[in-house]
C-alpha cells in the first residue's frame, strides 16, 4: 500500500501539511470541511497560533482527538519519485510560493503540497537537493512539542523525512550554508539601527525562502535531467496545480 491512510480508493492523491495540527493528511472535500470544523471547536484565534502538541488540553491536542474520532489521520506516502517543483498558489490574495512534489505507484498519483514557508517544506527542500529521482521513495511530515535546551517555554518542532534504498536522504546544513546569510543579514540591519524583533524575524523567514527557492532551482534541473533521460512527458494531474 503505498499511502497509509484509511481513507479513499481515488486513483490521485492530494496530500497536505498542517502546521496546526502537526500533520500530512489526505485532503479532499470531507477531509478539509472537518479540519474546518476541529477549528472552529478549539478557535480559530487558537489555531493560529500552531502545534501544542497532541496530548493533554491544548488545542492541536482537542483538534487532533476530534478529528481521529471522524477518521481524519496522520498519512504518509510511498512511491517512485518523479516530480518536485514550486507552484504559486493566491492566499488571501498574494501569490505564495508551494513546493509540489509528485510520486506515482502503479496507477496511483500521489502529489504533496505544502507552503514552502513552512520549516517542514523547508527541511524537505533541502533533502531533495541530494535526492535521486525515479527512485521509489517513503516521505512523511510531522511535528515534535517541547522545551528546547536553554529556552523558557516550550516550542513546535515540523520536520520531514525523505528515504530511498532503506536510508534516510542527507540534508544541505542550514547551519552551514543558510546561518551565515541570515547573521550577515542580521549584522547589517543593526549597524542602520534596526533591532526591533518583528523587523528582524521578517526578515530571516525572507532569507530562509529565498534560500530554499535557489535551492529548488537545483532541484528542478535533476528533475528536468530525469524526464530528458526517460524520455517521459512531465504531467501532473494533481487539483494544487
Amino acid at each position: 500500500m503505498a499511502i497509509q491512510s484509511n481513507q479513499s480508493n481515488q486513483s490521485v492523491f492530494n496530500l497536505r501539511y498542517s502546521a496546526f495540527l502537526g500533520m500530512m493528511y489526505l485532503s479532499n472535500d470531507e477531509s478539509e470541511a472537518l479540519i474546518s470544523e476541529a477549528k472552529s471547536l478549539v478557535g480559530v484565534e487558537e489555531a493560529k497560533k500552531g502545534f501544542k502538541g497532541s496530548k493533554g488540553d491544548s488545542a492541536s491536542a482537542k483538534a487532533l482527538d476530534f478529528l481521529r474520532q471522524k477518521g481524519v489521520t496522520p498519512v504518509s506516502v510511498s512511491g517512485i519519485l518523479n516530480s518536485a517543483r514550486i507552484i504559486e498558489r493566491d492566499v488571501e490574495g498574494r501569490p505564495t510560493p508551494y513546493l509540489h512534489i509528485g510520486l506515482r505507484e502503479g496507477d496511483e498519483r500521489y502529489y504533496v503540497s505544502v507552503n514552502l514557508a513552512q520549516e517542514a517544506a523547508q527541511m524537505l527542500v533541502r533533502k531533495l537537493i541530494n535526492a535521486e529521482f525515479g527512485v521509489h521513495t517513503d516521505l512523511r511530515m510531522f511535528a515534535t512539542y517541547g522545551q528546547r535546551e536553554g529556552a523558557n517555554r516550550a516550542y513546535a518542532d515540523h520536520g520531514a523525512s525523505l528515504r530511498q534504498g532503506g536510508s534516510e536522504i542527507k540534508s544541505v546544513s542550514p547551519k552551514e550554508h543558510l546561518a551565515p546569510r541570515i547573521d550577515a543579514d542580521k549584522e547589517k540591519l543593526q549597524a542602520a539601527g534596526i533591532t526591533d524583533k518583528e523587523t528582524l524575524a521578517a526578515r530571516r523567514a525572507k532569507i530562509e525562502l529565498e534560500f530554499h527557492v535557489e535551492l529548488m532551482s537545483a532541484v528542478a534541473a535533476k528533475v528536468d535531467a530525469y524526464f530528458a533521460q526517460t524520455e517521459l512527458p512531465q504531467t501532473d494531474n494533481s487539483a494544487a496545480a
